[in-house]
């Protein structure tokens, strides 16, 4: 079965098998949560499923010499995008190099040709940007995956390009509690936003003060909710568990949504720069009053 690892969901397993045996399997993938152990054999796995020389239900067999040497990290066109050994983080010139010029040049020995890209959720906005139009529409011959622990850490414009299937929680205790926090204050900032309760906006973002990360990482989950709601009035189930998209949905039309996701979306960009700090959160405060006094 795929993904048949300790943590891996159940409906995780059987929802790639299906896709696997229908010949669906997506063109870009993200694999999110889990070990990096775990992340790194569904991406192998996913690689022998569209290489193998001999697939059996949608499945690579593990014993051809495709699949044995993408065991081995050696097929040639099974390219992984690494930092270097001198880096922390992966840069533009080597994205362009592994990916970009080569996306359109012909497999060397397969069919197909697969990028993984590891600890996706470190590549920097400028990478992420740059690959948009190339994960949406690569050559037929090319399957991107993305593997993350923290998926909040990528770009709503990347992850709403990708098919996610969840590996399980990765959290730490320690790291639960803040995305705990986080969560509670992004669904505080909604809540008031719903009930046009300006005062309300004042407080819940006063936690952020002179805290730009946490800004970032609001606006960002902000943006979740936002496009969950959006998906939940188009007839789609929402993916996250919180009853925060609803109060969006019962209280914000459509276009108003797109106006907070737009809103949230320059305030993580904002929140990245070097931008004063007391501006950055006057700023923040200001976008969402504005929403409130537009919906009167």
């Amino acid at each position: 079965m795929f993904f048949d690892f300790d943590g891996v969901p159940e409906t995780t397993k059987q929802r790639v098998g299906a896709l696997a045996k229908r010949g669906r399997l997506p063109c870009a993938a993200l694999l999110s949560g889990g070990s990096e152990k775990t992340r790194d054999k569904c991406a192998l796995e996913l690689a022998s499923a569209v290489i193998c020389e001999s697939p059996k239900n949608g499945e690579g067999c593990g014993k051809c010499r495709a699949c044995l040497k993408i065991k081995a990290e050696a097929h040639p066109d099974v390219i992984h995008v690494r930092p270097a050994k001198d880096r922390k983080t992966v840069q533009i010139a080597a994205v362009r190099e592994l990916v970009l010029d080569s996306l359109y040049v012909a497999p060397n020995e397969a069919k197909n040709k697969v990028y993984i890209f590891h600890a996706a959720d470190e590549l920097s906005p400028l990478i992420q940007n740059s690959l948009l139009k190339t994960i949406e529409e690569p050559p037929g011959f090319v399957m991107f995956v993305f593997l993350c622990d923290q998926r909040e850490k990528l770009l709503s414009t990347v992850i709403s390009r990708l098919t996610e299937f969840s590996l399980g929680d990765s959290l730490s205790a320690g790291r639960k509690n803040k995305e705990q926090e986080l969560t509670q204050i992004a669904e505080g900032l909604v809540k008031a936003l719903c009930r046009e309760d300006e005062f309300g906006v004042l407080l819940a973002t006063a936690p952020m003060v002179k805290n730009r990360e946490l800004m970032r990482k609001t606006a960002e989950k902000i943006i979740v909710f936002v496009r969950d709601a959006s998906a939940s009035i188009a007839g789609q189930p929402p993916e996250t568990e919180s009853g925060a998209p609803a109060m969006l949905e019962r209280s914000f039309s459509l276009k108003e949504l797109l106006a907070l996701k737009d809103s949230m979306e320059k305030i993580s960009e904002w929140s990245k720069s070097n931008a004063n700090e007391n501006l950055l959160i006057t700023q923040f405060s200001s976008m969402l009053t504005m929403i409130q006094k537009n919906r009167k």
